[in-house]
């Protein structure tokens, strides 16, 4: 697996953007990690969250994101 969606506890754009992955037929393609657990993330990406990042490429998309950008993400 090689995508990662950061997120954090009581965001509604990160329920959206994991909803939206779930409904794009991704449920199994990402792992979810609350950088809140880690000081390291929470600086890197704070209030910037949702983020979908591709451990293979590097590449890494914003919130907010369509399935189609998803889809181009993990085809690269």
């Amino acid at each position: 697996m090689s995508l990662i969606l950061y997120s954090r506890a009581e965001c509604g754009l990160c329920v959206q953007a994991e909803a939206l992955l779930r409904e794009g037929g991704f449920s199994d393609r990402y792992e979810k990690v609350d950088i809140d657990a880690d000081l390291d993330l929470l600086s890197r990406y704070g209030d910037q969250v949702p983020v979908l990042f591709n451990d293979a490429t590097g590449e890494k998309l914003a919130w907010p994101f369509t399935a189609s950008q998803v889809r181009e993400l993990v085809d690269d």
